[in-house]
């Protein structure tokens, strides 16, 4: 099968397998679209590490684990009827439906004009030396997968990485007959772009609750503008927050090619996991707090997770914050309801953790080979800072702006129901701390090892910054009409007859 059909193909098998698991989390929404992709490319790396662990070949797992998981979703619908997302609420207002569809069309077409560097062919060093080379892996079965992976001979200890990339590559190849690396990187940039099309369409959503929640206190002041033209403007503040977002979120996308070029499009992991971490943190952590946002951080912290040691460690920091804030948002409930989002944690743990549990039980290549001695970690760490700062200049402008949102914008963030920003910066600053640690634990040459890493390292820090600079702009296009549903609520004097 040639290069764009196969590709589609791929994409098409992928989404089938995630579809119905993502829109039992998720819900019928937009960013549903892309999480399916990702939805079924965690499939895959089950299946990769079943494959690995028990026996038989990768493409039988990757079956069974997709027909396993849609039949659980069945049943799940069938023993819960109110949880069908068909009977969830509609999509709200026309305002909302049209700020949807203009999400789709601004990100969906900043997605695909990005995507045409792809028309240049370019693999990557560790693309051809590791993502692609264990995808060639999991097409074999588990006695060959288990000798490629214990070989003396293979010296390159990446080869124990999380499976997800690799393992999404070998479905492509095996339902198209088309081995060729082109098809492979072609899949793994369509992968990267959905989770940036997902992280995008959180600030989106955000924008969407921001808007829900103004028209609320507008229709809820007392009297009303006084004249027809007052009105319109009133109904322009209150969208206001849903075209900044929609703005934001297309400006997103062409900022993340432009920060994380040519990782997105020549096959590496590291956009992978960030983007799939961004978008953790920006539904999870930042928005509001609803079902449908918490399912899509699920999606998002597991694909995360599963791409690469650092999205795995980062993961699991995630995992627990998420877990905190929905302890704390349950307020009085917390002491009943704690075990929910303790057992989803710790089923997003699970997820997590069975590739590197897998490798470490059957005794196979480890990462990490000793370390350096704590009395170097001072120095170490200096080198990495100055090592790593200039690629993250974004941070001081996102820290600025927040000072001064948190000075000013802290009621209208309140109002509008998005989470605390702080939330926020400690997913970014759990992340970064990921990577700062293996700078400073780890053996090689600081300096030498900035060279071929800081630039795609610290993607997750940068685009972190991003999204908060994103949200703070929705959160003050929220202000006016705020300022103006709290005039409409103060009451008019009585007019005294003369």
């Amino acid at each position: 099968m040639t290069l764009v059909p196969g590709a589609i193909l791929a994409l098409v098998v992928l989404a089938a397998a995630g579809l119905l698991p993502v829109v039992a989390l998720v819900g019928l929404r937009w960013a549903t679209v892309p999480l399916c992709p990702l939805g079924g490319a965690v499939m895959a790396a089950v299946a990769a590490t079943c494959c690995l662990g028990i026996g038989a070949s990768t493409m039988t797992w990757f079956v069974l684990a997709g027909a396993s998981a849609a039949l659980a979703t069945l049943a799940w619908w069938w023993w819960r009827p109110d949880r069908r997302p068909w009977r969830a609420p509609a999509a709200g207002p026309a305002p909302h439906r049209t700020t949807g569809l203009a999400a789709v069309v601004g990100i969906g077409g900043a997605c695909a004009w990005c995507l045409r560097t792809l028309s240049t062919p370019t693999v990557g060093f560790d693309t051809r030396a590791v993502w692609l080379m264990r995808a060639g892996w999991f097409l074999q079965p588990h006695h060959q997968l288990v000798t490629d992976m214990s070989s003396p001979g293979i010296f390159l200890s990446q080869t124990s990485y999380p499976p997800l990339v690799s393992a999404a590559g070998s479905v492509a190849w095996s339902v198209t007959g088309n081995h060729s690396m082109r098809l492979g990187v072609v899949v793994i940039a369509l992968l990267n772009t959905c989770a940036l099309a997902a992280a995008a369409f959180a600030v989106v959503e955000c924008g969407r609750h921001a808007t829900t929640r103004l028209a609320a206190s507008t229709s809820s002041g007392r009297g009303a503008p006084a004249s027809p033209g007052g009105r319109r403007r009133a109904g322009a503040l209150v969208v206001l927050p849903s075209v900044v977002a929609v703005v934001g979120a297309v400006a997103l996308v062409f900022v993340t090619f432009a920060v994380a070029e040519p990782f997105m499009t020549n096959g590496y992991a590291d956009p992978l996991w960030s983007l799939a971490a961004v978008g953790a943190v920006a539904y999870g952590l930042q928005a509001e707090a609803g079902n449908g946002a918490l399912g899509a951080a699920a999606v998002l912290v597991v694909v995360a997770g599963m791409s690469k040691d650092e999205g795995a460690v980062t993961a699991v920091l995630l995992l627990a914050l998420l877990v905190v804030r929905r302890l704390l948002a349950a307020g009085p409930d917390r002491r009943r309801l704690w075990w929910r989002p303790v057992v989803a944690g710790s089923v997003g743990l699970a997820f997590v953790g069975a590739w590197p549990a897998t490798v470490h039980l059957l005794h196979l290549r480890h990462v990490s080979a000793g370390g350096s001695p704590a009395s170097q970690y001072v120095h170490r760490a200096h080198q990495a800072i100055d090592g790593l700062a200039p690629y993250l200049h974004v941070v001081v402008l996102a820290g600025t702006l927040a000072v001064v949102g948190w000075l000013f914008l802290t009621p209208v963030r309140r109002a509008v129901g998005m989470g605390n920003d702080a939330w926020g910066w400690a997913g970014s600053a759990a992340g970064s701390a990921v990577i700062l640690a293996a700078y400073v634990t780890g053996t090689a040459d600081v300096p030498s090892w900035l060279t071929t890493t800081a630039h795609r390292v610290t993607e997750f820090t940068a685009l972190s910054g991003w999204w908060i600079i994103a949200l703070w702009a929705v959160t003050a296009s929220a202000a006016p009409a705020l300022a103006g549903a709290a005039t409409l609520s103060r009451p008019r004097p009585t007019p005294v007859a003369g």
